[in-house]
């Protein structure tokens, strides 16, 4: 840094022809300079100007060197000017890593209009359960559920994601409604591996929280599989309640123990630097708050209370509804 330092200064001077001139438009002192261009004749073994009292002149080397350097620092002049420009105004591709059941229930409805707003800007979504890595796959926005993760990350929450234990009626036919917690102990519980603590479910009943251990005989990474697995009879999970409203409406999945809360996760837009995120990480990340302020599709995921979003013309008590039952057989 210090040769490309010295470089500039030295297209100043040869620019200016004059160490004073060349001092002012750098906004340093005179002799700052004089020693600069000295330690780089040292450093490459040839003087480049000659002095006079009366006027400086390139010699045969400083006029090779100096075509050089005018490039050299006309590129990082260019190279400053659109990095600066970036930060100005939202350009290029925003690179965007979401879960799956996330990212197409509530994320791709956003983007057409998100675009809209900035034409200018390419999108690149990838849909993935797994946290990939930011630095080594270049994301700019990871969405993430549950918890940031890498503490060298920054993280802004978007909301909270109310989350519903339920199982379909098929598997409440063949094993049973559980009538407390405790009771999940002798249920098939679905694990899904990307919560902090998949073993344990929190409930909470008024002021009262009570932590179950609980175990299954499948475990999966993937929010998509649990949804999956829940509509196919396998076992009992809790899930946010947006990928599986319409579901419960429908009677093809029955929320279980409603008298308790199943403890809720935050969903959080992460990106990389907190002094100098890019004005499109900055935009997307505002975009998306204020999105899910205002649209009323987006009600469930801004309730922190699941119960508040089942429909009131469900009915739910600890037996199976026949109503549900006999639409599955």
């Amino acid at each position: 840094m210090k040769d490309l330092k010295r470089m500039i200064i030295f297209t100043h001077v040869v620019e200016a022809l004059s160490f004073s001139e060349a001092a002012k438009r750098l906004g340093i002192a005179k002799s700052a300079v004089s020693n600069h261009i000295s330690q780089l004749e040292k450093c490459i073994g040839v003087r480049l100007i000659n002095r006079s009292t009366r006027q400086l002149s390139l010699t045969e080397e400083g006029m090779l060197y100096y075509e050089s350097c005018a490039d050299i620092v006309s590129r990082v002049e260019e190279a400053t000017r659109r990095v600066t420009q970036l930060q100005k105004e939202p350009l290029g591709t925003l690179k965007i890593t979401c879960p799956i059941g996330l990212g197409q229930s509530h994320i791709i409805p956003l983007l057409s209009e998100f675009m809209n707003v900035c034409p200018s800007l390419k999108v690149d979504l990838q849909l993935d359960d797994k946290i990939v890595n930011m630095i080594d796959e270049r994301i700019d926005i990871s969405i993430r559920v549950g918890w940031p993760g890498d503490s060298s990350l920054v993280a802004r929450k978007l909301f909270n994601s109310p989350r519903v234990l339920c199982a379909s009626p098929g598997y409440i036919e063949r094993f049973g409604m559980p009538q407390t917690p405790e009771e999940l102990s002798n249920h098939n519980a679905i694990i899904f591996t990307l919560l902090p603590t998949p073993y344990r479910w929190t409930f909470h009943k008024g002021q009262n929280e009570k932590t179950i251990h609980v175990n299954g005989s499948i475990k999966t990474n993937s929010s998509s599989a649990v949804y999956s697995l829940l509509m196919e009879g396998v076992g009992i999970a809790p899930i946010s309640y947006f990928l599986v409203s319409e579901e419960i409406k429908s009677g093809k999945l029955i929320p279980l123990l409603t008298d308790q809360e199943v403890e809720s996760v935050s969903v959080h837009a992460v990106y990389q630097s907190r002094h100098y995120p890019s004005p499109k990480v900055r935009l997307f990340i505002d975009f998306m708050i204020e999105q899910i302020k205002n649209n009323k599709n987006l009600d469930i995921i801004n309730n922190s209370n699941c119960r508040d979003c089942i429909p009131e013309n469900l009915t739910i008590t600890n037996t199976v509804p026949e109503i549900a039952l006999s639409e599955q057989t």
